[in-house]
């Protein structure tokens, strides 16, 4: 399981990138943005990142791997509700730029958003194999058709966040949005949710 970083400067300077990133993509941000707004000097960010692509690439790989935290704690469930070790998860994404940071990469056309969602990807097969061999999925379903289709509905209410909050009024990653939201797919998988129409008489 990835570890999110401590408190050091260094996980500093990556967490303000992360949330500058997510207001204007690292390619409208400046280092010397990241530096200002992190309370450190560009010479400190060299330090640790050693250039503007290092630090993007730690930016993706910290994203990457809490997500992935995410999409375990999901197994682990076996569809029965949501962990606590993935409401965990989402408060470490819990901020608007952070969601927006992983939308830019995963939706984009470059290398970095190919070779992102494919990593993401393969958590989710991997997952999705785990399941399996713990007789959580139907033994006549594509494996891996499943893990793709599950992946993209995990993955919506991190692309479309604004989009989701906007129309509810309420922010679907928050505790208390994360449990309705929850909520909501326990009845529609369940079938509770959507029924059959009850026919006309006659």
């Amino acid at each position: 399981m990835y570890a999110p970083a401590d408190r050091t400067a260094k996980a500093i300077i990556r967490d303000t990138a992360l949330e500058l990133f997510g207001e204007q993509w690292p390619a409208a941000a400046s280092l010397k943005q990241v530096a200002e707004r992190a309370g450190v000097s560009q010479s400190l960010i060299i330090k640790h990142y050693g250039s503007r692509e290092g630090l993007v690439a730690a930016v993706d790989a910290h994203v990457l791997g809490v997500l992935g935290n995410a999409l375990e704690a999901l197994a682990e469930t076996a569809g029965s509700g949501p962990p606590d070790r993935f409401l965990a998860s989402a408060d470490a994404l819990s901020s608007p730029a952070a969601t927006r940071y992983l939308a830019h990469l995963l939706v984009g056309t470059t290398s970095r958003s190919v070779e992102a969602y494919r990593m993401v990807q393969g958590f989710a097969d991997s997952l999705m194999n785990r399941m399996a061999d713990a007789g959580a999925v139907a033994k006549d379903v594509d494996r891996a058709q499943l893990a793709v289709v599950l992946l993209a509905h995990e993955l919506s209410i991190i692309l479309l966040r604004d989009r989701i909050t906007d129309v509810l009024g309420a922010d679907p990653m928050g505790r208390d949005g994360l449990r309705r939201w929850w909520d909501t797919i326990d009845r529609l998988y369940s079938g509770t949710a959507i029924q059959a129409p009850v026919p006309a008489d006659g």
